[in-house]
């Protein structure tokens, strides 16, 4: 998957047309959303702006570790 952060004044008309194309998951609250690259090709065809974020640091955030035992 990829992760992106979509500028707060566009994310109500980005995230509309998103959920329109396919399921988007919000996985932090800064907000970053785990999308397709359909909603990449969506979004640059619409005009709106993201910024493409590291995907390994946004999944390790709310991992939990078994313990050994």
């Amino acid at each position: 998957m990829i992760a992106i952060r979509i500028p707060k004044a566009q994310w109500g008309k980005a995230w509309r047309a998103m959920v329109e194309l396919a399921p988007v998951r919000l996985v932090a609250n800064d907000p970053i959303y785990e999308v397709l690259p359909a909603h990449l090709e969506l979004l640059s065809g619409r005009g709106f702006t993201y910024e493409i974020v590291r995907p390994a640091a946004v999944a390790t955030q709310g991992k939990r570790r078994a313990a050994a035992g």
